[in-house]
């Protein structure tokens, strides 16, 4: 069974979490939320997609703007289910090069259960790597 799958089979109202799938119910707030997919690629040389309607596309572009000013910026974003999410923007100065090449591969394909890394080809001297994006943050 998927995480997915046990999300939805855990809802205390099967009835609620079926109607919350179904086209249209959700009823989206076109003009007022940031609506936003971030698609990784499946594998390398596949291709990525970032797609939402104006109003988030203008919020990534000015968080790109910010994190180029200031080295990171944040916002929340809305998937089209209605849950809302955080992303992040970080720009990787000249002198995070090494830190940037231990990052985990973004490519979806090789998670599972666990991720496998098996993308993960660089050479590096960091210990413990790839490491998860998020060890950006903690310099910033």
């Amino acid at each position: 069974m998927s995480g997915c799958s046990e999300w939805i089979d855990n809802s205390k109202d099967k009835r609620e979490t079926h109607n919350v799938y179904r086209k249209g119910v959700i009823g989206l707030n076109w003009k007022e939320e940031n609506y936003l997919h971030v698609y990784a690629p499946y594998m390398p040389h596949h291709e990525s997609f970032i797609v939402g309607n104006k109003k988030a596309l203008l919020a990534l572009r000015d968080m790109i703007d910010e994190a180029l000013q200031e080295g990171a910026a944040e916002q929340d974003f809305t998937s089209s289910d209605g849950e809302g999410y955080q992303a992040f923007v970080l720009q990787v100065s000249e002198d995070e090069a090494t830190t940037f090449e231990a990052l985990e591969m973004p490519y979806t394909m090789q998670y599972g259960e666990v991720n496998s890394n098996c993308f993960f080809v660089n050479e590096t001297k960091r210990p413990n790597a790839p490491y998860s994006p998020v060890v950006l943050l903690n310099k910033k």
